[in-house]
């Protein structure tokens, strides 16, 4: 099976994607965030097995509405942003699985690596009416722990499951 777009590399449309993520905050409320600047691609192939994604995020980008928060998941007690500028991730496989797609590949925070699994769909296709372009859009999740990131400060009030989000525009090549 393949991706019902063609070969090439599409790069993301950062205004109209979204890397997010959200964790449980004493046991009886959901706090959510993202991470508003990052870069990435997919590179599509003739096979699954061929196509790959890679995502690069700017740890200092970090927003949860809260920006005394925001500073507190900077230092070194969270994800110590000024040793550890970045959060990579780079897909090892993708198949398919039931009506969407499974991606695995290395989650590094921290330069920890881990790997983790996502899921979710491909949600279409549409010309983005200003320019023409051609837009493809992604829908994933998965939960990871952040203690497997030395993330782990903060346990009795925040679940070490985190889920994350990923609502991804690729641009199709040529179309920018």
């Amino acid at each position: 099976m393949t991706l019902p777009i063609a070969s090439g590399t599409y790069e993301i449309d950062k205004s109209h994607s979204q890397l997010g993520f959200s964790v449980t905050h004493l046991d009886i409320s959901i706090v959510k965030g993202t991470f508003d600047v990052f870069t990435g691609s997919l590179i599509v192939g003739d096979t699954l097995t061929a196509t790959a994604v890679s995502i690069d995020a700017e740890m200092a980008s970090i927003n949860t509405g809260n920006e005394s928060r925001d500073h507190h998941l900077q230092g070194d007690t969270f994800f110590d942003v000024a040793n550890h500028p970045q959060m990579k991730f780079k897909s090892l496989s993708i198949s398919e699985s039931g009506d969407g797609y499974e991606l695995t590949g290395e989650l590094t925070i921290k330069e920890i690596t881990d790997t983790v699994t996502l899921t979710g769909a491909y949600n279409g296709s549409a010309v983005f009416p200003l320019d023409g372009s051609i837009h493809h859009g992604f829908s994933m999740s998965g939960i990871i722990s952040r203690g497997a990131f030395d993330v782990s400060y903060g346990e009795s009030m925040v679940t070490d499951e985190v889920k994350l989000t990923l609502e991804i525009q690729f641009i199709a090549p040529g179309s920018e």
